[in-house]
């Protein structure tokens, strides 16, 4: 006979693969269908940019982290009317982010608009620390699997800031 913790876990597991692999996958089509690898190599860029082999291991190990945070925010019992409420608040500003992510690398690839993507970016820096905060309130573990993503969005701010400024 299943317990009911064992039946929790097993109902977990459709929306950890779904939060993980829809993450992971939709941000790999963006970064493969906005242009990414061609013509950053033409750019002027700006010290400090790391090699190009370095930004898919770093985004892939991203969207993992957001889709595990994603998980263990919808996965959290809302056993207060506060946590139903920074619950819902986490999950929108999370997607809000992620559609923000997503369309970032079209709008610098694809349109190259260095300017208006380092606005659209800043927009997500603050996007997301909002997102890192209500993940934080609802479980300390969604939070801090958004901190190391913040941290990469600023770093992607300064490159971006300096190619709009150098191209």
């Amino acid at each position: 006979m299943a317990t009911t913790a064992h039946l929790k876990k097993r109902a977990s597991v459709p929306l950890f693969l779904s939060c993980l692999i829809g993450t992971v996958l939709l941000g790999m089509l963006a970064g493969l269908f906005s242009g990414s690898r061609a013509g950053y190599a033409s750019l002027v860029l700006p010290p400090a940019t790391p090699p190009d082999g370095v930004f898919p291991i770093v985004w892939t190990v991203l969207y993992a982290m957001m889709g595990l945070s994603l998980f263990f925010i919808r996965r959290k019992p809302a056993f207060t009317t506060t946590l139903a409420r920074d619950k819902q608040t986490a999950t929108v500003l999370w997607a809000i982010q992620f559609a923000f992510n997503l369309i970032w690398p079209f709008m610098f690839f694809w349109l190259q608009l260095y300017t208006v993507s380092l606005l659209w970016l800043i927009t997500l820096v603050a996007v997301n620390l909002a997102a890192v905060v209500y993940a934080f309130r609802t479980s300390p573990t969604a939070g801090a699997l958004l901190v190391p993503y913040e941290m990469w969005l600023l770093f992607a701010a300064y490159l971006n800031l300096f190619i709009a400024l150098l191209n």
